[in-house]
């Protein structure tokens, strides 16, 4: 009989594959040497074999994927590796809002009231600039004593979110001690957990949620969350040994707010549904503080797959950069990224503090009181003994998109304004993706790259970019301002220079008052920048003359000399035109000293202008500032402000400064956060040019 020497290769596994080794197989037998397997029944059968060994392969490889947190798919899988390494997936977060509350009581009213109480989770509406309407509550309880016959709240802070109270009856059939609380928008933020003790008794205890399992005793009131197999999220208590378990008979009632989440970001208007007090409905007057922010979605399976692991590694300690990243991000749902550095590698060092840079969801800074509750929460639960955590604002730098971008009309029945919301969106997504982190870097060709696909009709992109950096300004007073960009400016041109916007209201040289721009000064960067000491020599009995040549004119400088050495010279006159300079001692006294000269190809000046009623431009002040186009660093010298113009793009006193980047890659940079503004109408502003 026959045999083979042809054996099957099991490490191919897509299904031509397996069924051309099948096929190649069976022409080795002599039985089937001259088969034709593709004009046969044969065929069909050997189909059904290569799809049954590549089924089976797809799914075996399908369940390894799952069996790993890295590489599993199903959020059920990530749940259960993450419980493994004591990760809890983070709930969604309602938005909440901070008011100022004034009741004045109608003569209808009761008037010997003294004093009043918003009680936590005093119900209110609020809309949004579309009309939606959204569910709020008051997070803690609030009390106000009158005064000139009205009760004033401050700073109250509301969460989104529909208040709901579940009951659940401790049953020893209740073989898992587990309870499920029937909503998937938990903010498990706001849960209150109390036991009563049965129906007719009232006494209630409430539970905390476990936090340190190092720190539970067996009497412990505490109860244990977790997000179950149907992605709803579940409490259960401790055993007597971990934690106290609540007797049979026992009632568990479970407070919350189910929210929408992120969707309620930027609400503004507020009206409340309940009495506040249980008294007071009329003459209550809200004053927004802070509109919505902080609203979060239930964390991803992408979040849970990036944090599980360093949340686990950091062991609840703040000693590394990554724990610090996990915690902050674990503990502050509203904080989206974190950048994290010692005091040793500050400027200038500050040893025993760490400091952190947060970046919320928004644009928004965070204030001094949650400044402080993030340091406090790290110093009493996570951080390290002796280093002191410092909060610092993220320095954001805005990019401004403009230019052209080309399409074929032939491609598409699609309208220009379809295109043009084509080409933003894929913007958005572009910063969304790339940008938001502390560690984004901006790279031109990739935003393009965006552009250009994201309609079949675009054919080509021409970008110009602004970099945009917000100042905020004190009006009524003189003060010089730094705005640092962190990364080289191109010098300007007829085209592209240095602008600002708003006007911003000076004093001219006569006094009267000139709402002014600022711009570059062309060719402000040909003069001298400075002069160096490379041998301070020695015998110098007087001053020595300082002489500049070259092909520029103007150019100054005088020597300062200590103890017969020449210490420093000074610049007095930077002159113009310079591309070539050479510097020269004149000096019998003393002897040996040497100078090196730098032109000032890296430094530019900034002057201010208005525009007269018949559009003639007039400059107010030609040495307003200077720029640094090297390190990136805009000053404006001292500034004699009045007033900042009033305008619908930014907020009141916030001066725009938008250069031009030299660079088109802008790597990540410490605590610089780098973004396109969603809100601003002028952050892009392209052209669609058709192209037949």
């Amino acid at each position: 009989m026959a045999t083979s020497n042809t054996s099957l290769r099991v490490t191919e596994l897509d299904f031509s594959s397996i069924k051309t080794n099948l096929i190649n197989y069976l022409q080795s037998q002599s039985t089937f040497s001259d088969y034709n397997f593709q004009g046969s029944g044969m065929s069909v059968l050997l189909d059904i074999l290569a799809y049954n060994t590549y089924y089976n392969a797809f799914y075996l490889n399908m369940i390894a994927n799952e069996a790993f947190l890295d590489t599993a798919q199903d959020r059920k899988n990530i749940l259960s590796h993450a419980k493994l390494i004591n990760y809890i997936p983070d709930s969604a977060h309602g938005a909440q809002s901070l008011l100022n509350i004034k009741v004045t009581p109608s003569n209808g009213e009761n008037p010997n009231v003294n004093y009043i109480i918003l009680d936590q989770y005093t119900r209110l509406v609020g809309a949004d600039i579309n009309g939606t309407n959204y569910p709020f509550a008051t997070v803690n309880a609030n009390t106000a004593y009158k005064d000139n016959g009205s009760f004033s709240f401050a700073n109250v802070v509301i969460k989104q979110g529909e208040v709901i109270t579940n009951q659940f009856v401790i049953d020893a059939n209740n073989v898992t001690g587990r309870y499920q609380i029937p909503s998937a928008n938990v903010d498990t933020d706001t849960m209150i957990v109390t036991v009563q003790e049965s129906s007719s008794n009232t006494q209630t205890t409430q539970y905390f949620l476990a936090a340190d399992l190092t720190e539970i005793q067996a009497n412990s009131k505490v109860y244990f969350l977790e997000e179950d197999q149907d992605l709803n999220y579940t409490i259960y208590f401790g055993d007597n040994v971990l934690g106290q378990k609540p007797a049979n008979g026992n009632i568990v009632q479970v407070t919350y707010l189910d929210t929408v989440g992120s969707v309620a970001n930027g609400v503004q208007k507020y009206v409340f549904t309940d009495p506040i007090a249980g008294l007071f409905k009329n003459n209550v007057k809200i004053t927004v503080t802070q509109g919505s922010y902080g609203g979060t979605d239930k964390e991803n399976i992408e979040n849970i797959r990036f944090r599980a692991p360093y949340y686990y590694t950091a062991q609840n300690r703040c000693v590394t950069i990554n724990d610090y990243e996990s915690i902050v991000t674990k503990d502050f749902p509203d904080i989206e990224a974190v950048s994290v550095w010692g005091g040793e590698t500050n400027i200038p060092p500050v040893y025993g503090k760490v400091y952190l840079s947060l970046k919320t969801r928004g644009y928004y800074t965070l204030t001094a009181l949650e400044k402080q509750n993030i340091k406090n929460a790290l110093v009493t639960n996570r951080n390290v003994l002796t280093v002191v955590p410092e909060i610092v604002d993220p320095e954001y730098v805005f990019i401004l998109v403009g230019g052209n971008v080309y399409y074929n009309p032939t491609l598409t029945t699609q309208p220009e304004t379809y295109l043009l919301n084509e080409v933003k969106n894929s913007i958005f997504n572009y910063a969304e993706n790339e940008l938001y982190n502390f560690q984004s870097t901006f790279v031109l060709s990739k935003l393009q790259s965006y552009i250009e696909n994201s309609d079949a009709a675009i054919t080509a992109s021409d970008i110009t970019l602004y970099l945009q950096n917000r100042a905020v300004l004190t009006p009524g007073t003189i003060q010089s301002y730094t705005i640092n960009f962190n990364t080289p400016i191109r010098k300007g041109d007829q085209y592209q220079k240095l602008y600002t916007y708003p006007q911003v209201t000076v004093p001219d040289v006569t006094g009267t008052s000139r709402q002014v721009f600022f711009e570059e000064v062309p060719a402000s960067y040909t003069g001298i920048g400075s002069i160096g000491v490379i041998n301070a020599g020695y015998g110098y009995s007087s001053t020595p003359t300082i002489t500049i040549t070259g092909d520029g004119t103007g150019a100054t400088a005088e020597a300062v000399v200590v103890n017969g050495r020449i210490r420093s010279v000074n610049v007095t006159n930077a002159g113009i035109n310079y591309t070539l300079a050479q510097v020269s001692i004149t000096d019998s006294s003393g002897v040996e000293a040497s100078l090196s000269i730098t032109l000032s190809s890296n430094y530019g000046a900034i002057r201010s202008y208005y525009y007269q009623s018949n559009g003639q431009k007039v400059y107010v002040n030609n040495n307003a500032g200077t720029i640094d186009y090297l390190n990136g660093i805009i000053t404006l010298t001292s500034l004699d402000l009045q007033k900042v113009a009033l305008n619908p793009f930014y907020d009141e006193n916030v001066l725009t400064v938008n250069v031009v980047p030299e660079l088109t890659v802008i790597t990540p940079l410490r605590n610089r956060l780098l973004a396109i503004d969603t809100n601003n109408a002028q952050a892009i502003q392209l052209n669609m040019v058709p192209q037949v």
